[in-house]
């Protein structure tokens, strides 16, 4: 059984009222959480609640979050509280800014946006950002909120480069039949959907995933390929 602070508390109070009861030893115990363990549970608990979803704060300025630098002057990836400010335009002019907890941009997409229809009474028709803000739902909110998005999604850099292009056992480059429902390995044998698994994203963002794999790769001559590029006799 866990205890919270305020359950915790209940519980010294009513050995508080029994003290005379105990001995010494219990006495000592009842009185060392008290003093030590509940302001220490109470502390702890304050710190989960600054923190958040979040995965660190500064001290010094609670709303901030530890950040990697792009100006990294001493060269050794040094983490500094900072805040993720998103500011958009529209004909060069700027229309919104926000300030997020944040330091990836896909999860400031959507509050952006939200909040510049919130202050403006309205929503762009379009919208334009770069691959950092590619991801599934940006994709489907701006799809339900009829905004055509112009969105590099996160690989599309990686794909132009001829080492991923010459990759034969990447997922990216195996043969797709839409209308069948499979996939074809560098070997020619058919990878079947065998299961639909739904997954959830740290935003808690909840998508569906097709699992796909092959009948057979025992004494498959590319096995070691697939191997090493990390590809198995499945795929999702």
């Amino acid at each position: 059984m866990v205890l919270d602070s305020e359950q915790l508390r209940k519980k010294t109070d009513e050995l508080n009222h029994k003290l005379s009861l105990l001995n010494k030893k219990q006495q000592k115990e009842v009185k060392q959480l008290e003093s030590e363990h509940l302001p220490r549970l109470q502390k702890y608990e304050q710190q989960l609640e600054t923190l958040g979803d979040r995965n660190s704060y500064s001290k010094t300025d609670t709303d901030a979050t530890f950040m990697r630098m792009k100006e990294d002057h001493m060269k050794n990836g040094q983490l500094k509280p900072a805040y993720n400010v998103q500011i958009s335009t529209e004909n060069q002019i700027i229309v919104n800014f926000s300030m997020h907890q944040r330091p990836g941009d896909t999860a400031t997409l959507i509050p952006h946006l939200e909040q510049f229809e919130a202050q403006q009474e309205r929503q762009s028709k379009e919208v334009v950002a770069d691959a950092g803000y590619g991801s599934e739902q940006n994709y489907e909110y701006a799809e339900s909120n009829e905004i055509e998005a112009f969105i590099k999604y996160n690989f599309f850099h990686k794909e132009q480069k001829r080492k991923f292009k010459n990759d034969p056992f990447h997922p990216s480059n195996l043969f797709y039949n839409a209308e069948k429902d499979f996939i074809v390995c560098p070997m020619g044998q058919q990878m079947k959907c065998i299961s639909v698994q739904k997954r959830k994203s740290e935003l808690g963002y909840e998508s569906q995933v097709k699992v796909y794999k092959a009948i057979n790769c025992e004494g498959c001559p590319l096995r070691w390929g697939a191997i090493k590029a990390k590809t198995t006799d499945r795929l999702s």
